[in-house]
């Protein structure tokens, strides 16, 4: 996070630049300006109303770093002219590891006791990715992966932000020394030192920024995570520091309007700015103008306005434990949703917060303050580079120590060979049938989820292969393609079985939450409407257009867009309003897919658990797995307001409906089970089957196949 005031500047060899300070100024106001940040960022993630876009306190923060460091290492090259590497991450390493150490330490113990077992690895790998400081890419690599869960759970997310600060302290000062080697090869002195170092933040800054709002739109958490994309916003603190002598020369009043004009685009931001606008991109120059404003109001001599509402004691002290409390706050609220089954109640999570700050203030004082002023340490770089690497030492024994839970996926002994499932469940009534332990581990069902690579793809793919390509299956029968998002997916392995065993030609296309109907909707990695996912669905007819005539084509869905709906100017809308859109939708449509099929076919979707299925398993013995069924009330049929409005999209009953909540959950239990009956796992998370267990169901997809309307040339005698 931010660093401390930066000391004294003075210039190259002794001698001072025009317009230079004679002497630094402690800047009480930079401290308070760290409260805010730290505020809307606690107050974002506790989810206080109102404060929709409070992650604009990380931009905050980010300013405030690029100016204090950048000031710290000014200062070093016009006292010495040169940057001390060695020093320079000295420092480094007192202010930032031993409380970052304490958290990552702290945090990986606590998840270790209340975490699902099948979990724990994948906090070791959390937990190690920060230590490292590479959290930012460990993240945006996790997010645009479909198959790799969630990472907004994981307990050291916040992490990511330090991996930026961190990566941009390490090129900056290699770029100020090149600046440094550049000046003195053409003979300068010390007066084309700064402008040459201002030239390289401004090229720094603008290609960042440049990159930030190109790729923002289309790169989602890439563009979020990114250095790259967050460079500038550093740089544009590192560039007030660079010009702090002409900001200091601001007249009294003019310093002041500045700083209420910042305060209002800051606080402003995160009141207006919210889950749904393009991040960072442009809109992040809203709060890091800001910003540099209320830097730029606090340069004078006794300023006033805003320089003087930051420097009040309380926000003082906040700005001073800020990087303690930015640490403790997203773990303690994320084990407050641990330890409440996910549903804190507003008590709950205030509760969470006000530990979070007593932890931070505790830790401050006893752990932060004390390692960064050690008169021992500071005496001896090399000491406190041992430091550091004694630090990072323990944090990744810690967070490789968590890997023996990876045991809790395999259970007692190997894991079963997955052929062993390849046959078919008998029937709905079969799936209560399993006695003992599952065949599956708990981590094999995990992973049993691939997805073919050419024609399942990522968010940000937007043209289909050719139809050759997706023909997973080429048999002389009957030719059928099955389309849809990840919910088509898990229903490839029972179709591919299908098309072997009936001589089927079937072809598939697929994309993450990418509907088949002709909707545009939100994307949540992407944070935006997903225009890939349109650009998609149009390239998949045309391809469909351009081979054979098909026989049918099988479009399946997850049920979610029934929340994910977008109106003509993009707003979102709720699940009340989105039927008429989702129907008109659809009347667009099944017409294109009759173009293209003989007959369509909507698969309606399967139960989903109010549970991640392999971590429910992973915490009991395997002998118990029962326990882990879920009640069918609100689990079944979750898609029907989707189906009621595709059947009314459709009044000549043109399409037909495969109901698929049977398969797995008859509606002779009160409950649905999470072993099939040939002791395959059936669920890889809380919806998404696994794929030896979809298998398994070839012979009941296929039973529902000849029980549709006119089965004629998809029967099995076809």
């Amino acid at each position: 996070m931010a660093s401390p005031p930066a000391p004294a500047a003075a210039a190259v060899r002794g001698t001072r630049t025009p317009g230079e300070a004679t002497r630094s100024r402690f800047r009480p106001d930079i401290e308070g300006m760290r409260s805010v940040a730290v505020l809307l960022v606690v107050l974002y993630h506790a989810g206080v109303p109102g404060v929709s876009g409070g992650y604009v306190g990380v931009d905050v923060f980010f300013v405030l770093s690029g100016f204090l460091i950048t000031g710290l290492l000014v200062s070093e090259v016009r006292r010495t002219g040169t940057v001390s590497l060695s020093r320079f991450y000295a420092r480094r390493a007192r202010r930032l590891l031993p409380m970052a150490v304490l958290v990552l330490v702290a945090t990986a113990a606590a998840g270790a006791l209340l975490l699902p077992p099948l979990d724990v690895p994948g906090l070791g790998s959390d937990v190690l990715a920060a230590g490292l400081y590479v959290a930012n890419w460990h993240y945006a690599v996790g997010s645009t992966d479909y198959l790799g869960g969630g990472s907004d759970g994981s307990p050291v997310l916040h992490f990511w932000s330090l991996g930026v600060e961190e990566q941009f302290y390490v090129v900056w000062p290699l770029l100020l020394l090149l600046v440094v080697a550049v000046t003195r090869r053409g003979g300068r002195d010390g007066r084309a030192l700064v402008p040459r170092i201002g030239l390289g933040l401004v090229v720094l800054g603008a290609v960042s920024l440049l990159l930030s709002w190109w790729l923002t739109p289309t790169t989602g958490s890439w563009a979020y995570f990114g250095l790259h994309t967050r460079a500038w916003e550093l740089a544009a603190g590192a560039g007030a520091a660079i010009g702090l002598p002409l900001l200091r020369r601001l007249p009294r009043p003019v310093a002041a309007a500045a700083g209420w004009v910042g305060l209002v685009a800051v606080v402003g931001s995160a009141l207006v700015y919210d889950d749904s606008t393009v991040f960072p991109g442009t809109a992040a120059l809203v709060p890091v103008l800001g910003t540099v404003l209320l830097v730029a109001a606090g340069a004078p001599e006794r300023a006033r306005g805003t320089a003087s509402l930051f420097s009040a004691p309380l926000l003082r002290y906040v700005g001073r434990v800020s990087y303690s409390w930015y640490l403790w706050h997203w773990p303690c609220l994320v084990l407050a949703r641990l330890l409440t089954d996910g549903s804190p109640t507003a008590v709950q999570t205030a509760g969470a917060v006000v530990v979070s700050f007593l932890l931070a203030a505790g830790s401050h004082a006893l752990v932060e303050e004390p390692v960064r002023r050690s008169p021992w340490l500071s005496a001896s770089t090399p000491r406190s580079l041992r430091l550091g690497a004694a630090l990072t030492a323990l944090v990744t024994a810690v967070a490789l120590a968590l890997s023996p839970w990876q045991a809790w996926g395999s259970r007692d002994g190997d894991a079963v060979d997955l052929a062993v499932l390849e046959g078919s469940v008998s029937g709905p009534e079969g799936s209560a049938t399993w006695q003992g332990a599952p065949l599956m581990s708990a981590l094999q069902a995990r992973e049993d989820q691939s997805r073919p690579d050419a024609c399942y793809v990522s968010y940000s793919e937007t043209s289909p292969p050719p139809e050759d390509v997706c023909r997973l299956v080429d048999g002389d029968g009957p030719a059928v393609a099955l389309l849809g998002d990840s919910h088509s997916a898990h229903w490839l392995p029972a179709m591919e079985a299908l098309a072997r065993e009936r001589g089927w030609s079937l072809v598939y296309y697929g994309k993450s939450a990418c509907p088949t109907v002709d909707a545009t909707v939100w994307q949540d990695q992407l944070e935006r409407g997903y225009t890939e996912c349109d650009t998609w669905r149009d390239g998949v007819l045309d391809r469909l257009a351009d081979g054979p005539e098909l026989d049918a084509v099988f479009v399946a869905r997850s049920q979610t867009y029934a929340e994910k709906l977008l109106d003509g100017q993009g707003a979102r809308l709720d699940r009340a309003s989105s039927s008429p859109v989702w129907e008109e939708a659809a009347r667009r449509t099944f017409p294109a897919l009759e173009q293209v099929a003989d007959r369509v076919v909507v698969v309606e979707d399967t139960p989903w658990a109010p549970f991640d299925v392999p971590a429910c398993l992973s915490e009991v013995p395997a002998a118990d797995w029962q326990t882990c069924d879920f009640d069918r009330t609100d689990r079944v049929d979750v898609d029907q307001a989707l189906v009621d409005a595709e059947k009314a999209a459709d009044p000549e009953d043109r399409v037909q409906f495969l109901e698929t909540t049977s398969f797995l959950c008859p509606d002779t239990r009160e409950t649905c089970p999470v072993v099939a009956a040939n002791g395959g796992v059936v669920y890889a998370d809380s919806s998404h089957l696994t794929n030896s267990v979809s298998r398994s169901l070839r012979d009941l997809l296929g039973s529902a196949v000849d029980d549709l309307d006119d089965p004629g040339r998809l029967s099995a005698t076809s």
